[in-house]
């Protein structure tokens, strides 16, 4: 009996284990922002960082919205974050124009954008591209920030269909490819097939991985594969403040 129990112990520690990293249920085609950190936390407080940041920078579509954007204006720090939580809650997670899911592997957070006219990567240019508005977002948390513009599960027939959708707008201009594979992601779709897809897609004359017009940010990880189109040096993705250097492109 006591080997028995023991199993059964065992088997509720492995579960408890798999749900730590368990990020819910994956929606087909969801689109957001993918934050990385030094350690799980980290990712974590930075996708907090820019949920809120995201919220006042590009303002609220519904009153409810519009209030926090107003209370944040007028107040700082940890007031701040406070407001925006509770009048979130309030809403419910249906309401809100982001929404944090959670870890979708190690050291790899996920904001899931709800509205269907954001598009992350043209977020990202607005509040991390030298044109930000006002300045750039920086974390003492996150790493990077990584744009999903479109997803799928990550299997290659999927992939090729999300890449078609995606891209074929694009066809004709310069582009370069940067894949990011994490952690459980690697035996799904590797970097061959992806530039493959590209190339097939965007033309292989029009590589150009000195001078592109845009790049194609390829990121692989358990819960998806995503893709976006970028019109910003992928440089400017770096959040971290350490060094206020890195928003600006490395030569």
């Amino acid at each position: 009996m006591a080997q028995k129990r023991g199993r059964v112990g065992g088997g509720a520690g492995q579960k408890s284990k798999k749900n730590k990293h368990d990020a819910g249920d994956y929606m087909e085609g969801e689109k957001g922002f993918l934050i990385t950190g030094l350690r799980c936390q980290d990712a974590l407080r930075g996708a907090k960082d820019l949920r809120l940041w995201l919220d006042v920078e590009d303002g609220a579509q519904d009153e409810q919205a519009g209030e926090v954007h107003r209370e944040l204006a007028a107040t700082s720090g940890v007031d701040a974050s406070l407001e925006a939580e509770l009048a979130e809650l309030r809403g419910g997670p249906t309401s809100r124009r982001f929404l944090s899911v959670g870890m979708v592997c190690k050291e790899v957070a996920f904001i899931r954008a709800q509205k269907e006219q954001d598009v992350p990567s043209k977020l990202a240019s607005l509040v991390l591209g030298p044109g930000a508005a006002k300045r750039r977002f920086l974390s003492r948390f996150a790493d990077r920030v990584l744009p999903v513009d479109v997803s799928s599960s990550p299997k290659k027939d999927q992939f090729l269909k999300l890449a078609t959708d995606l891209l074929s707008r694009h066809t004709g201009r310069r582009w370069r490819l940067i894949y990011e594979p994490f952690r459980g992601g690697w035996n799904t779709v590797s970097k061959e097939d992806a530039l493959t897809t590209c190339k097939d897609i965007l033309g292989t004359d029009n590589l150009s991985v000195s001078d592109p017009e845009i790049t194609v940010l390829c990121t692989v990880n358990p819960r998806f594969v995503g893709l976006a189109a970028l019109e910003i040096d992928v440089d400017y993705l770096r959040v971290d403040d350490e060094d206020e250097n890195c928003a600006e492109p490395r030569d």
